[in-house]
């Protein structure tokens, strides 16, 4: 058995669906999963993709519960998280995908001709991935070049294969191909922000 989260902001569409009523469906179950829509989904918020977003972190859903509203969900308003709860044998239909095995599996072994997932800049340049709403500036900043190039000062290069496994790791983040029944969602946690917990 393995315990799985969700968060739903105010207003948002599993805010006003219960998937404790209704399960856990795509927006687009009808579109062929393939390894560029994965990446999509995870570095592009594509929202019309086959797949769900599950994550092994109550702290990340609650943390996107709390964060995906304009609105701050407060105790007589609050945001919810989903427990989805799913055994060993999955529901018919149902398959779990990690997005880092996905997408690594596709990756050419080095040596390499061209461009490759891994980025050219600083260290930090990562923190910028992780976390763009405040650390933006570490995206932008030049990428240092040997002593002796005149190429055009440019930022670091970032991939759309690096940006998914970042953010997949960031966010503990499983995808499920079809849909979740209703049964499988446990439990609903109100999550708001009070006087002791600020965002």
């Amino acid at each position: 058995m393995s315990i799985f989260y969700r968060g739903a902001g105010i207003d948002t569409y599993w805010y006003h669906n219960n998937p404790m009523e209704v399960g856990f469906a795509a927006r687009a179950p009808e579109v062929t999963p393939t390894t560029v829509r994965i990446m999509q989904h995870i570095s592009r918020g594509t929202s019309n993709s086959p797949f769900v977003s599950l994550t092994l972190s109550y702290a990340v859903a609650r943390d996107y519960a709390l964060l995906s509203s304009p609105e701050i969900p407060t105790a007589r308003k609050p945001a919810y998280v989903y427990e989805v709860e799913l055994q060993d044998q999955l529901p018919s239909g149902l398959k779990l995908l990690d997005p880092v095995k996905e997408v690594a599996q596709t990756l050419p072994s080095p040596p390499i001709i061209g461009p490759t997932y891994q980025h050219d800049g600083v260290p930090e340049f990562l923190l910028g991935v992780v976390d763009p709403r405040n650390m933006s500036h570490f995206l932008v900043q030049h990428s240092p070049q040997p002593p002796s190039s005149e190429g055009t000062p440019r930022s670091p290069n970032l991939s759309l294969e690096l940006e998914t496994f970042v953010r997949a790791l960031r966010d503990a983040e499983i995808l499920a191909y079809g849909a979740i029944p209703p049964t499988c969602v446990v439990n609903c946690f109100d999550v708001h922000v009070d006087m002791y917990h600020s965002l």
